[in-house]
């Protein structure tokens, strides 16, 4: 949930929804985790970031987290060690939330433009692994115009 971020630390609520009797227009939340409850909490320490995306990575979750309103501000993509799967509720500190990488955001002159919106894995030909491929609502004029209806996006290495 990219907010409420409370006290600085942001939520994921984890849910398993599933088709009643087949029905994929019906949906329930399926009981899992130790105490068979329907969802899991995770408070993530993200410097009072919210999330704005996430995406699995192996065992990991790669998350982009930004400022929780349509604001300029600090953007970062963390990784969550063993966050795809997660065993039960907790806290997760930012010592087992290393920093992948810092994300342009608007400034300057380009200032209300470039929020990061959303990330997903990112692979060419010749590459020994995936990067992460973000891209951007309010895209900057620089963004634009690299032919008819495009808009660049940004590509990170992931370590």
């Amino acid at each position: 949930m990219r907010g409420p971020v409370l006290r600085g630390w942001a939520v994921i609520l984890e849910l398993l929804p599933e088709q009643v009797d087949g029905d994929p227009a019906t949906l329930q939340l399926r009981n899992f985790g130790p105490d068979k409850q329907p969802f899991l909490k995770h408070f993530l320490q993200l410097d009072g970031l919210g999330i704005r995306d996430l995406c699995v990575h192996g065992d990991d979750l790669l998350i982009l987290a930004g400022p929780t309103m349509d604001l300029d501000g600090p953007v970062t993509i963390y990784r969550w060690l063993g966050g795809a799967h997660p065993a039960e509720d907790g806290l997760v500190l930012s010592e087992a939330l290393p920093i992948v990488g810092a994300v342009p955001f608007g400034q300057g002159a380009d200032k209300g433009t470039d929020h990061a919106e959303g990330m997903c894995l990112f692979s060419a030909d010749g590459w020994e692994s995936p990067a992460a491929l973000v891209v951007y609502d309010a895209a900057a004029p620089g963004r634009l115009g690299h032919g008819e209806g495009t808009v660049s996006a940004d590509i990170f290495a992931l370590p």
